[in-house]
């Protein structure tokens, strides 16, 4: 597949998480967060490999790749998300947003670190723009007087968690499909996310008796939309063009969650914010290289004339 229509894949992909970031929001108003994650993230599964089987792609993993599947099951799905739920409860919604805006530039610098991607100068300087657009769009002009508490420390420790599954992905992609690999990962993790989430705190799964209608269909729609079919195509992605490139685009995950908030919740957008959206939107295209693709296809014209 040519990799612009990866790009538009991987942008259809960010716009469903960005609208999730507004369900979630809505979601956690009624669900525990622990609770709902792990049903949420099974149902997901489900979906992922239900599909897998109508399409008969669906196999057992051979003795070798099971020991892959569940490695990135409990780095991209258990301790993310469990280091993600605890982390944002101990610190402010400011920080929790900056730190996640770092997850396209560690996922790099681990790729580069061990051997994934090789990056110019360029491409590096569009994490970075990049990252700074999240902060700014995130900060909204606030300050950070707080960083580096605890609540900080764990969110930091669940990107860097989910960074190292991505490269796992892409290791292991040779061998087994990329969806199947997504299927396995959700339904194991989901599974280990219940179990915890049972024995932690088992009262909260009464909350999913008796809640509007409205919230069962919010909740379906973002396990089947932005889960399943969210995280099989950003994993595709990660097989096909690589680790690093794919995990700039989570910084579109800010500006469609900023428009989303906006439209949805009437939550109003700052000037700082439209700032940091065109640094996000710069960024990526430095970062994935569009911008050198253009300048030296411009060179190439000026020579032929």
């Amino acid at each position: 597949m040519k990799k612009m229509k990866i790009y538009l894949l991987l942008l259809l992909v960010m716009l469903f998480w960005g609208l999730n970031l507004v369900a979630l929001k809505l979601l956690v108003t009624y669900f525990s967060p622990l609770a709902m994650t792990g049903i949420r993230i099974f149902l997901a599964s489900i979906t992922v490999l239900l599909i897998l089987a109508l399409f008969k792609k669906l196999r057992m993993p051979k003795r070798g790749e099971w020991k892959w599947i569940m490695i990135a099951s409990l780095l991209g799905v258990v301790i993310h998300h469990l280091l993600l739920s605890v982390g944002l409860s101990k610190t402010s919604a400011v920080n929790g947003g900056v730190i996640l805006g770092f997850s396209p530039l560690i996922t790099a610098i681990l790729a580069l670190l061990f051997g994934f991607n090789r990056f110019k100068l360029v491409s590096f300087f569009g994490f970075i723009l990049g990252t700074f657009g999240v902060t700014l769009a995130v900060m909204n002009g606030g300050d950070m007087s707080s960083f580096l508490s605890f609540g900080d420390l764990m969110v930091f420790l669940s990107i860097t968690s989910q960074a190292f599954s991505f490269l796992i992905i892409r290791k292991v992609s040779a061998t087994i499909d990329s969806r199947l690999l997504t299927g396995y990962m959700l339904f194991i993790g989901s599974l280990m996310l219940l179990v915890m989430g049972l024995i932690a705190e088992p009262r909260e799964f009464l909350d999913f008796v008796g809640a509007p209608f409205e919230m069962y269909a919010l909740l379906l729609a973002s396990a089947i939309v932005a889960t399943a079919i969210g995280h099989s195509i950003y994993n595709f992605a990660i097989a096909q063009i690589g680790a690093a490139e794919t995990a700039i685009f989570g910084n579109f995950n800010t500006v469609f969650g900023l428009l989303g908030s906006a439209i949805l919740l009437k939550e109003q957008i700052t000037g700082i914010q439209i700032l940091g959206c065109i640094a996000i939107i710069i960024g990526v295209l430095f970062g994935t290289g569009a911008v050198e693709e253009l300048v030296s296809k411009h060179r190439k014209k000026k020579i032929k004339r």
